[in-house]
């Protein structure tokens, strides 16, 4: 089974509880916390420009608007980023974090200035697509609840930063066709591994919800 047809399944089990669904839209908002994070500790101010400035506040404000449907769908434990309070907590990090490595790393032959506009653009772009595909996925489920319409003005954005990152992109980087297929690659397994994760640990909370025989 494709990650992406696992995780439509995924996704039903956990709007179908709402601890899990709080946790799942928790795990979302820290994500765009990390998002933000990771942008302006890796921008120098003296080259940060608005549109990427922008970029951060909009992840801040994404992870904020998220962190506020958790804690009403799950109440005040849920208004941290404490390991009981996210779906998967590390292993969502460890995908963000060892994306940007890979492709720091990829880069490294790069002056850095272009360095750290290249990876910022590239890890943007993979994430960007993987979170729209993800998004979806998660507002076709919940087609017609409040979530699922607060969710409009997010993909919106989300889009619009996709499209801004792949214009510079095609047009900035005259290797972007063999950087971007070797990028998906690597991208794509660190996704799988996430989505492995995911179902690990929600079948240990089934088996635990589940009385023992007697």
């Amino acid at each position: 089974m494709s990650s992406e047809n696992r995780l439509d399944a995924l996704i039903g089990r956990i709007v179908a509880d709402d601890a899990l669904h709080a946790k799942w839209l928790n795990t979302f908002s820290f994500l765009e916390y990390v998002g933000f994070r990771k942008i302006v500790k890796s921008q120098r101010a003296e080259a940060l420009s608005g549109a990427v400035l922008n970029h951060a506040l909009e992840e801040g404000r994404h992870a904020l608007g998220l962190k506020k449907l958790a804690v009403k769908l799950g109440g005040p434990e849920l208004d941290s980023y404490a390991p009981e309070a996210l779906l998967c907590g590390d292993e969502a990090e460890a995908y963000f974090q060892d994306l940007d490595a890979a492709c720091d790393e990829a880069l490294s032959d790069q002056p850095e200035a272009e360095r750290v506009k290249l990876v910022y653009c590239y890890v943007t772009w993979l994430i960007e697509r993987r979170a729209l595909g993800v998004y979806g996925a998660y507002k076709a489920a919940i087609d017609g609840s409040e979530v699922a319409r607060k969710l409009d003005g997010l993909l919106a954005e989300e889009s619009r930063h996709l499209a801004d990152v792949e214009g510079w992109l095609q047009q900035g980087d005259a290797a972007f066709g063999e950087r971007s297929r070797a990028f998906e690659a690597i991208e794509g397994a660190l996704y799988a591994r996430f989505i492995e994760a995911l179902a690990g640990d929600l079948a240990r909370r089934a088996t635990q919800a589940t009385p023992a025989s007697a």
